[in-house]
């Protein structure tokens, strides 16, 4: 079965979602609509781009990814779709996509502009063609214009200064768990896997990785690298972000709070 996951910041408290799904199914009877989350803070590229980058290897070949975030903030807004890794991505005209992937990994193709469209209804209509012909093998993606990425990461930078970086809080989960832009690749690759003390408040410090849950006691913290490669911080039984007051940075901030990594 062809399967077409959804990512948005529409939130519980709107029909969009239900809207997008009924036009979907009109056309696309066959298909498995599979919600990754509907609860994106708004206009947050970085959110959007981990929580793809956590899902879709978890898909089929061929699944198609519809980011639906900031959709008409173009002029006029643009409908960008992206190959990478046998996955098909399909998003505005922004930096989510191209950001998870190594320039030569990705491909990215505008499909086309909405000249009339102000409704999301008319930006699925839109994108159902493409839909299609991926799900029927039958799409020729020498008919559209290849596009540049010579995008900006939609990740806060981590600044390093000597053997320490300064990083931020990328997203927090459902649990209260702390994913900051550190990523196991970076800690392997630039860093040679040296030991290091994560400091995120003025009495909070964790000096080792933890593998597991089940040999620390409740109410204490850990933190682990997660199965998106990201370095995540987590209180046994607890709510870290709520026990430590941080939370999600954003590029539109203006005072960032940092979690320093003093390597070893």
């Amino acid at each position: 079965m062809h399967c077409i996951s959804l990512l948005s910041d529409f939130g519980s408290n709107s029909s969009s979602i239900s809207k997008i799904k009924g036009v979907l199914l009109q056309q696309i009877p066959s298909t498995q609509l599979i919600d990754v989350s509907h609860q994106v803070s708004t206009n947050n590229v970085a959110e959007a781009a981990y929580l793809t980058l956590s899902n879709y290897k978890f898909y089929p070949q061929n699944s198609i990814h519809l980011i639906l975030i900031g959709l008409f903030q173009g002029k006029p807004p643009a409908i960008i779709l992206h190959k990478a890794e046998g996955h098909y991505f399909v998003s505005a005209d922004n930096d989510i996509i191209p950001s998870l992937f190594e320039k030569e990994a990705i491909t990215s193709y505008k499909i086309t502009t909405l000249e009339k469209g102000i409704f999301i209804t008319d930006w699925i209509k839109a994108v159902i063609p493409i839909c299609q012909a991926i799900q029927s093998n039958t799409i020729d993606l020498a008919n559209f214009p290849v596009i540049d990425n010579n995008s900006k990461s939609v990740f806060l930078p981590s600044f390093a200064k000597g053997n320490t970086l300064d990083c931020h809080v990328l997203f927090i989960d459902a649990f209260g768990n702390i994913i900051i832009n550190f990523t196991k690749r970076e800690w392997e690759e630039n860093w040679n896997k040296r030991n290091f003390t994560l400091t995120f408040s003025r009495t909070s410090e964790i000096h080792e990785i933890s593998t597991d849950y089940h040999t620390h006691e409740p109410g204490s913290k850990i933190c682990r690298f997660n199965e998106a490669g990201f370095l995540e911080i987590v209180q046994i039984l607890g709510h870290a972000a709520n026990t430590f007051g941080l939370s999600v940075q954003r590029k539109d901030h203006l005072i960032y709070s940092t979690l320093k990594l003093q390597f070893k």
